[in-house]
């Protein structure tokens, strides 16, 4: 009402004048009507002048209900009108807040395509990385395959080197075998021989003595050389043995190694491809959570266990972590392990 009024005042004064007048008319009517010399005289009016007084009474009454009527209509359109304007301002408001939620949308959007465009990028790269890894590992296998051929082959060089030295062990234990069997005909001469001259069988129980000491001496020199064969022999085998059980060890130690660092790079490229930067990251902040996953990745649980950074960037990481389910598994299940420590750090986005 007071808004109608501040809009049309010349309209509403001259409303109030116009009732003002019309009420000081009436009155003055009745008032005329009254004290008038014929109502006095008569206390019966004239047929005309009652018909004359209710005709403008009738049109007086006409003209209020007409002015009432009119204000009323324009109090209606007035509201009208204001409802209307207001209705527009709500629309105009609703459609204004329309069009920035849209654009906030569109930029929040082209944001999320830039990110997804810059982790699919790190990947790649952290991918390649792997690759050559894998591939320095691969190398790493065949050079330790070459040297396990090297000391196979230096091994039945060996072996052929004991079969030979076995062989000439052999060889002087038949020829002490010889001459004892010599020296044992020897003797049997000396007692056939015995009739003969004294000189004779001095001399040749001397040359059978002599003969037996050889023999004997050559067979202590092949026991002994044989013993040491065998010690030789035994020593390179404990060695070849053991040159193999570190090859090995080292073999699978640096496979397990390259398999490990390969699975630890797959669940970082992951991980990292689903994280978003939260409101005032630092890239010097890391996290270092444990989780908890089933037989086929499927995350279960994450644990903060240390983080560098505040609530929403910790939150982040562990919502990372569970968009990443299920996480790679390794190439040797055997290595697979149902709880794992995982370091994230931020500045690994670019």
């Amino acid at each position: 009402m007071f808004r109608w009024i501040s809009r049309m005042p010349l309209a509403v004064l001259l409303a109030i004048v116009f009732h003002l007048l019309l009420a000081l008319a009436v009155l003055l009517s009745i008032k005329m009507h009254a004290f008038s010399p014929a109502t006095e005289a008569s206390k019966t009016p004239s047929e005309p002048t009652i018909q004359a007084q209710s005709v403008s009474q009738a049109a007086i009454e006409q003209q209020v209900k007409r002015l009432k009527s009119q204000d009323t209509e324009r109090a209606q359109a007035v509201k009208s009108q204001e409802r209307a304007a207001e209705q527009a301002k709500a629309a105009a408001e609703q459609a204004a807040a329309a069009r920035r939620a849209e654009q906030a949308r569109l930029q929040q959007l082209e944001a999320m395509r830039e990110i997804k465009q810059k982790a699919a990028a790190v990947q790649d790269q952290q991918l390649k990385a792997l690759q050559e890894a894998q591939k320095q590992a691969q190398e790493t296998v065949d050079n330790q395959k070459k040297a396990l051929v090297k000391i196979q082959q230096e091994a039945a060089k060996a072996n052929t080197e004991k079969q030979a030295a076995l062989a000439a062990a052999a060889k002087e234990k038949a020829a002490a075998d010889a001459a004892k069997q010599a020296a044992i005909k020897a003797e049997q001469v000396r007692k056939e021989s015995a009739s003969k001259q004294a000189a004779e069988k001095a001399a040749a129980d001397k040359a059978a003595a002599q003969k037996e000491k050889a023999a004997k001496a050559a067979q202590e020199k092949a026991a002994k050389a044989q013993a040491e064969k065998a010690a030789v022999a035994k020593a390179q085998q404990v060695r070849e043995a053991s040159l193999q059980q570190q090859l090995q060890n080292e073999l699978k130690q640096s496979q397990s190694k390259g398999i490990l660092d390969a699975y630890g790079a797959a669940i970082k490229a992951k991980v990292t491809a689903q994280w978003y930067k939260p409101p005032g990251w630092q890239p010097q902040w890391t996290c270092n959570v444990r989780i908890s996953q089933a037989s086929d990745g499927t995350v279960l649980n994450v644990k903060i266990l240390q983080c560098g950074g505040d609530q929403l960037f910790q939150r982040s990481v562990q919502q990372a972590i569970e968009r990443a389910s299920p996480l790679p598994l390794p190439s040797d299940m055997s290595l697979f392990s149902p709880s794992i420590n995982f370091t994230f750090t931020a500045n690994s986005q670019p």
